[in-house]
């Protein structure tokens, strides 16, 4: 297992030659390598598949745990920051993705979840979409699982058992396998992980287009470092005759035309897809005509509707040896890299997730933070998965870990009750900026509006998953043999939070704090000796039962994160006044230009999107194939 990264058989600039292909795929990502792949298969049909990164892949970029630290350099990931977000202290929200084969299968978690067939039934209801119904998307789900590498974790945590003791309580099931189709629509879910039996990070550029599979396949040509700028259009505005591409880091100037025989399929994401149509021409009036492009193709939908899961940990104090912490010490971080080294197990060969809850916030009890099995206003079953009526609207995932990515907290060993909103009504939008009107410029910046807690009904949903993450805890901490103190939840000393932001970012108190919470401004030197006299008091004050709304409210400004499951920014639809592509993932108006990527997804999935977005490739590349009657 080579420490640095392998030859990958792709051309980069400025060798890509003017050639015709059948097929163009803009972008390698979650979906782009299965689509390649399935495209590729038929020996004769000819594929392009373009990529702003690289391949890269080495020993540190293969660990299932290490390669979760989005700021590792060897990762190539980027940082979008939103535009500030109103209502929750200004804070930008931050969206990682990976300029890289394989895309954010690189950096992700790992964890492989289908979503509930609820979630599928609930497309074909309220959007007509038939065609994506759980019956008609499981047999592409069996397809990609009979060659994606899934295992539990070898090793967990101690702590972890304690959980499913917790959950129990308060009526959620422990269930073996997150991805059964008969489940429980509620339950504490043991994680499938993409991870190979060797221990290695299986992301999609592994999984589905080795670099043998590249050198045996004449008929596919992949090219790295290239920048799709704009589609080629025809002059009705109804094909897609080629891409325009350049080299992404700018080193060689110029523009690439690659000429399409059939189609064009994007793949660039839900922020870069949506991205490439508007500066092609294709996007809202208002949106083109304020940075003087023409308009090809007037479809309101793209950029917008932007949907992710935002998430609010809550976090206990457990003993070092019972969470990923343990690894700060060096005897152990050692002696588990040579356990994954040599056997391909140990703390470094899981995600950082062993555990999540799904849960449906209609069934849970106010009065005693309880999971109902009956719906107590229509008596129905509240644990069918495949009851739209039961889609989970919250997950709970349980990280032995801490989770405030910004926050400095020393001295402290955390575990999170990772409360995230996977239904969430409010709605945002991908647009570019006035800074973006040369069509030539193949980077053209985008700003990014977060969704927020934009919507009311989205405080009333997070209230209760915060509350119900502090019944687990404390529930978690009557069954644990050891201390469990919960550190970081609402009615805790928001002076104390505040500081530990401030120890890390050097971030200020945000404009809009409560009153009675000073503005800080202690230099560093003067802040580590802060944090040691404010470490009692940043403990949990109050209990799930007598905390207020309020005190949650301050609590989720300030903690708030993207769970980097972003969709819906070209949506699907029946028709072109309400999304951006048909159930052919065809773009309203086109004749070969579709897309397949997690921005068509309808509603976003309550699952972590990397194996729907994986399913949308597959079956794409199957339709295609099909209508061209190579299937």
């Amino acid at each position: 297992m080579p420490f640095f990264a392998r030859s990958y058989p792709a051309i980069s600039p400025p060798h890509l030659p003017a050639k015709e292909h059948d097929y163009i795929i803009i972008g390698a990502g979650t979906a782009g390598y299965v689509l390649a792949a399935t495209l590729s298969s038929d020996p004769n049909s000819t594929v392009l598949l373009l990529e702003n990164g690289h391949e890269r892949d080495n020993l540190l970029s293969r660990n299932p745990l290490l390669a979760q630290n989005f700021e590792f350099p060897w990762l190539q990931s980027i940082c979008r920051l939103s535009e500030p977000v109103l209502g929750a202290q200004q804070q930008r929200a931050k969206i990682w993705a990976a300029e890289a084969m394989g895309g954010t299968t690189r950096i992700n978690g790992s964890l492989w979840t289908r979503g509930m067939p609820s979630g599928y039934n609930s497309w074909a209801r309220e959007f007509g979409l038939t065609e994506w119904s759980w019956e008609k998307v499981e047999p592409f789900f069996d397809k990609i699982d009979e060659k994606v590498p899934r295992r539990e974790p070898a090793e967990v945590v101690g702590m972890i058992p304690f959980v499913d003791k917790a959950a129990e309580v308060v009526g959620l099931p422990l269930e073996g396998d997150v991805n059964r189709p008969q489940a429980s629509a509620q339950a504490c879910f043991r994680m499938h992980q993409t991870v190979d039996e060797k221990g290695r990070k299986a992301s999609q550029n592994r999984v589905w287009l080795d670099p043998k599979t590249v050198r045996e396949r004449p008929n596919l040509t992949v090219a790295t470092g290239y920048a799709a700028a704009r589609l080629a259009l025809n002059a009705a505005g109804t094909r897609v005759e080629g891409v325009w591409a350049k080299d992404a880091a700018e080193k060689y100037p110029g523009l690439n035309l690659s000429r399409a025989k059939k189609e064009v399929i994007v793949c660039s994401g839900v922020i870069g897809t949506p991205q490439l149509l508007m500066m092609s021409g294709i996007g809202s009036r208002d949106q083109l005509d304020a940075l003087d492009i023409p308009i090809v193709r007037e479809l309101n939908h793209v950029g917008r509707n932007l949907t992710d899961h935002t998430s609010f940990p809550v976090m206990s104090e457990v003993p070092q040896k019972h969470t990923l912490h343990s690894l700060q010490n060096p005897f152990v971080l050692v002696w588990q890299l040579l356990k994954w080294l040599i056997w391909g197990k140990g703390l470094l060969a899981a995600s950082s997730t062993p555990r999540t809850l799904f849960i449906q916030s209609t069934a849970i009890d106010d009065s005693s933070m309880s999971v109902l099995e009956r719906n107590p206003h229509t008596g129905e079953s509240t644990m069918d998965s495949h009851n739209p009526a039961n889609v989970p609207d919250i997950e709970i995932m349980i990280s032995p870990v801490n989770t405030l990515m910004e926050a400095a907290i020393p001295n402290k060993s955390l575990t999170s009750w990772y409360a995230t909103l996977v239904q969430p009504f409010s709605r945002g939008q991908v647009q570019l900026s006035s800074s973006s009107s040369d069509r030539n410029d193949s980077t053209p910046t985008v700003e990014v509006i977060y969704p927020m807690l934009t919507d009311e009904r989205d405080w009333a949903v997070m209230r209760k998953a915060i509350r119900l993450s502090m019944r687990l805890a404390e529930e978690f901490a009557n069954q644990y043999p050891h201390s469990a103190v919960m550190s970081f939840a609402p009615g805790m000393d928001l002076n104390y939070l505040d500081s530990v932001f401030e120890a890390k970012t050097g971030r200020k108190q945000r404009r809009d704090a409560p009153t009675g919470v000073p503005d800080i401004a202690h230099p560093h030197t003067q802040m580590a000796s802060a944090l040691s006299r404010r470490a009692e008091e940043g403990g949990r004050k109050k209990r799930w039962q007598t905390v207020t709304d309020q005190e949650i409210d301050e609590y989720a400004k300030r903690v708030w994160a993207s769970a980097l499951h972003a969709t819906s920014t070209c949506r699907m639809s029946l028709s072109p006044e309400d999304g951006v592509v048909d159930q052919r993932l065809r773009v309203h108006g086109f004749e070969n230009l579709r897309i397949a990527d997690a921005s068509i997804f309808p509603a976003i999935p309550s699952a972590h999107t990397m194996a729907p977005t994986v399913m949308v490739g597959r079956r794409l590349g199957e339709m295609s194939l099909e209508e061209a009657g190579q299937g």
